[in-house]
């Protein structure tokens, strides 16, 4: 009896040391009971209160029944390591756990703070009202703690969070994911290897997904004060993204990182705003994204957005279509320099397809499609013309059936100065007043295999490469670092005579 005794009490450590739960917890809506110890789906608890009271650590395990349903928040307690995480999921089968937020504002409705090696997944989480408000969908905040590690956001199913509509930063803070230092006053703060991940993230005011810093939003990437600050190892892909007031995505403080393969529609429905933007980043890489009727009723509306402080950003293999704008708004801060956009397509998008804003000091955009259908009539390339821009424009194919296409570069006698080389492009089709001068500039078809003809997917393009006997193909210029392949997957080598377009094969 005293050894069965023991053996109990040792279980029972292995579950709970320290006032920390390191196993798996259950919680059941319906059945489950506060009083029961949780440790099995017949012992569930059964409110997001009891588990917001306690701590978990190493190994546990956060379970809630499919298709059970609360009103509240979630914030469970500690955190996990690299080898054993904590993970939040459900169990049981049927529809994604739902937890409804009931209005609150302040926080998200799924919460960490300060809190390292969390995976949560497969939620669907709510939080609407009759009134905007401060709300988020998850949040994932920090505070003078050192470094964040390993939060992963998987398979969540966000929607219907009411938020504030604007341009301000409170309204900007307002998501359906936002991940934000708040303060490093007292000691450096910030995050690594950061996963958002087929998440399906709709009806959202003010943003899809954005990550900040309270202050830090505003520095250059560079020195040390970057150093602290900067995100590493993001990666946000797969997620699908729509009806949302303002911007899919704003990622902010990434130092490198990756943003793929997602897709989002039906953008700014409620203000102006591009679809993904940066904004104080250094070498992130956007590509294999998709969007389509972003909806600005103003300025912005492109698919992509290198903001203020985004040097050595990499924008490509992506496809943009039926937007308000076009492919690239550019609006940087005059020091950005080596942003790449290369291999997107550009299908029937309106408003400025390429527009140099804000003043930057070195841009590369080659080896782009810019299809121009009948019934659009956008500015092809669109310059500001008070600031400085230095930027090489090659290998782009410009196809355009429209008569009311135009160009509208930059005005003589205004302070601003324009770098610009133009070479190795097509221009086919209508040729507007104003046509960018290049020596080896080509206007015979490029003999698309069926252009205009694109869809939602990017599986859907194979219309934009070429035949055999284009005059695209082996007739682009050279360029250093190019990617190493085309948009269809093609290698592309750096020692030869490259095609010009997205597409770097034989012709068919």
């Amino acid at each position: 009896m005293r050894f069965l005794l023991l053996s109990l009490l040792c279980i029972g450590y292995e579950r709970v040391s320290a006032n920390i739960i390191t196993t798996t917890v259950y919680v059941d809506s319906e059945t489950g009971n506060d009083n029961h110890d949780g440790f099995s789906e017949k012992e569930a608890w059964q409110s997001l209160k009891k588990v917001n009271s306690v701590s978990f650590g190493p190994g546990a395990k956060i379970l809630l029944k499919a298709g059970s349903m609360w009103f509240g928040h979630l914030h469970p307690r500690g955190s996990g390591t690299a080898q054993q995480p904590v993970v939040i999921d459900q169990y049981g089968t049927g529809s994604k756990p739902l937890i409804d937020g009931d209005g609150m504002t302040g926080k998200g409705v799924v919460y960490l703070y300060n809190q390292s090696y969390w995976e949560i997944n497969n939620l669907e989480i709510t939080n609407d009202s009759d009134k905007p408000g401060d709300r988020r969908g998850v949040e994932i905040s920090a505070e003078n703690h050192g470094l964040i590690h390993h939060v992963y956001l998987r398979n969540l199913h966000i929607h219907h969070i009411k938020g504030i509509i604007g341009n301000g930063h409170p309204e900007k803070r307002t998501a359906g994911i936002y991940i934000t230092t708040v303060a490093d006053d007292i000691k450096p703060t910030r995050y690594n290897d950061i996963l958002i991940e087929n998440c399906h993230i709709h009806h959202i005011q003010n943003q899809g997904i954005a990550t900040s810093h309270e202050k830090g939003v505003f520095d250059y990437p560079e020195g040390e004060k970057w150093e602290n600050r900067k995100m590493t190892n993001l990666i946000v892909r797969n997620n699908v993204i729509h009806h949302i007031s303002k911007n899919a995505m704003i990622i902010r403080m990434t130092e490198g990182g990756l943003v793929e393969r997602n897709l989002c529609y039906e953008t700014a429905t409620d203000i102006t705003g591009n679809t993904i933007f940066s904004r104080t980043v250094r070498g992130t890489v956007f590509q294999y994204n998709e969007g389509f009727l972003n909806r600005s009723p103003d300025a912005d509306g492109s698919l992509y957005d290198p903001d203020i402080n985004s040097p050595g950003t990499i924008w490509q293999y992506s496809y943009s279509h039926d937007n308000a704008h076009g492919l690239v708004w550019f609006c940087t801060h005059k020091r950005d320099d080596d942003i790449i956009v290369r291999y997107n397509l550009s299908q029937n998008d309106k408003g400025a397809l390429v527009y140099f804003n804000y003043a930057f000091s070195g841009a590369s955009v080659y080896n782009n499609v810019f299809f121009i259908g009948e019934h659009v009539s956008p500015v092809i390339i669109r310059e500001r013309s008070n600031t400085d821009h230095t930027y090489s424009f090659h290998n782009n194919i410009i196809y355009n059936r429209s008569e009311g296409a135009t160009y509208r570069f930059a005005l003589l006698g205004y302070k601003g100065v324009q770098n610009r080389t133009f070479g190795n492009n097509v221009f086919y089709g209508n040729h507007p007043k104003g046509e960018p001068d290049d020596p080896a500039k080509i206007t015979e078809d490029p003999l698309f295999v069926s252009p205009g003809l694109g869809s939602i997917g990017l599986n859907t393009l194979d219309g934009y490469k070429v035949r055999k006997g284009s005059p695209a193909l082996r007739s682009g210029s050279v360029i250093p670092n190019n990617g190493g392949i085309d948009f269809y997957g093609n290698k592309v080598d750096s020692q030869k005579i490259p095609n010009r377009g997205l597409y770097e094969g034989p012709g068919l």
